[in-house]
């Protein structure tokens, strides 16, 4: 009896770390996913219900799922990021951009969490297998490009990598679609920095994404992930579902949907996202909206090699598909130079040690990178109010119409 306890347990805290444990019987499984959904499932002191139908728990800032985990039992939670890294925040800050239509994002609760609380999305069983399920799937570490499809595919800018190489960070403001994304696929632009070699590499994104096998609609969300890789496993997750990511914001939770998209040739909705390791703390920072807005942070702990720095920085257009057809990318069209039909990014920045601010990255610095039905391209330095700035996107289809 003492074994069968002790190998439940084991089983337990492997999933529990975002760990894939096989051959559990259908009872093991769903005394599983009861203690996971107690984990994430906090005792709440309000409870507000979106327009969209969702339910957010506002839950005490110090008792929110995250501290469960074994690797944060002693964590202490930071509110704000320490005033060196918001110095270096300031003095990066973007202006509006003046050369598109722009029109404010509409994100989040309007109205918010008590003082003292953070909105988790409340889970049930059903979200909790659908999130599962798309990780298993839709976990992206890999910058190699698919150029056959049948999984991931995608189009945009990637930091050489090399001997030497680190960073601090990356962001960028990212023109938001609704592209049409069905059962299992996904249709994202993602900003994304890594480090480590595969098998034991550590990753954080952001960005948004449609992606119905997740979130049980097709509409576009504000979404994160994480994972880090070890033995031939990987720990981590999307938003909130597994304990790590540590919310502060009252206000915006993760996973939250956008009100107000781009529409091919009208108004362009965009906002700006930025991952930044604090240089005190050593965690890494979650920032959106034109005042950098916190959001939360993933505390080092969490990684290997990306405890220290960065050692590549990614922004593209992602898509992923089981099957050989694949969903549309950003507006679902590509026009080279057209910025109010094509999906773009804009204001593209990276960190790196030692310098006070975040920069635009030098030309030979990185590479474009395209597949099969999707492109990126237009990307350059434009002026002080653009910064570095890229197109990417495609209809998506067929390998055969592709060619």
């Amino acid at each position: 009896m003492r074994v069968t306890i002790v190998v439940g347990l084991v089983t337990i805290f492997l999933v529990f770390c975002g760990y894939v444990v096989e051959g559990r019987d259908l009872w093991e499984e769903d005394l599983i996913l009861e203690t996971e959904l107690k984990t994430i499932n906090k005792p709440a002191v309000k409870t507000i219900e979106t327009e969209y139908g969702e339910m957010y728990d506002c839950v005490d800032v110090y008792k929110q799922p995250s501290l469960d985990h074994p690797l944060l039992k002693d964590h202490v939670v930071q509110m704000r990021p320490s005033a060196a890294l918001q110095k270096t925040l300031k003095a990066s800050r973007m202006s509006y951009l003046s050369s598109v239509d722009y029109n404010p994002i509409k994100i989040g609760l309007e109205d918010g969490c008590p003082v003292g609380t953070v909105p988790i999305r409340r889970t049930t069983k059903g979200d909790l297998i659908r999130a599962k399920s798309s990780f298993t799937k839709h976990h992206f570490n890999d910058l190699a490009v698919d150029a056959g499809g049948g999984s991931y595919e995608y189009a945009g800018i990637v930091t050489k990598t090399g001997l030497g190489k680190a960073y601090h960070g990356a962001g960028a403001r990212l023109d938001i679609y609704n592209p049409r994304a069905e059962n299992e696929q996904l249709s994202a632009a993602i900003i994304m920095v890594l480090a480590g070699p595969l098998g034991k590499r550590g990753g954080i994104r952001t960005g948004w994404m449609v992606n119905p096998l997740l979130y049980g609609d097709s509409r576009t969300r504000f979404f994160t992930s994480w994972t880090q890789e070890n033995n031939g496993r990987t720990s981590g997750c999307y938003d909130l579902t597994c304990p790590g990511f540590i919310q502060t914001s009252r206000f915006i939770p993760l996973g939250a949907p956008f009100s107000n998209v781009s529409q091919i040739g009208g108004v362009q909705y965009d906002a700006s996202m930025l991952i930044s390791k604090d240089p005190v703390s050593g965690d890494w920072w979650l920032m959106v909206l034109d005042d950098d807005k916190p959001i939360g942070y993933w505390p080092k702990t969490l990684f290997e090699s990306l405890s220290r720095d960065a050692d590549a920085a990614l922004w593209a257009g992602l898509v992923y598909s089981g099957s050989s057809d694949s969903p549309p990318m950003g507006s679902g069209v590509y026009q080279g130079g057209s910025f109010d039909h094509t999906c773009y990014m804009a204001q593209v920045v990276v960190g790196k040690p030692g310098q006070a601010t975040f920069n635009p990255p030098d030309d030979d610095e990185v590479v474009v990178q395209q597949s099969r039905c999707y492109h990126a391209g237009d990307n350059s330095y434009v002026d002080a109010n653009w910064l570095y700035r890229f197109l990417f996107g495609g209809p998506g289809g067929s390998l055969e119409s592709c060619k």
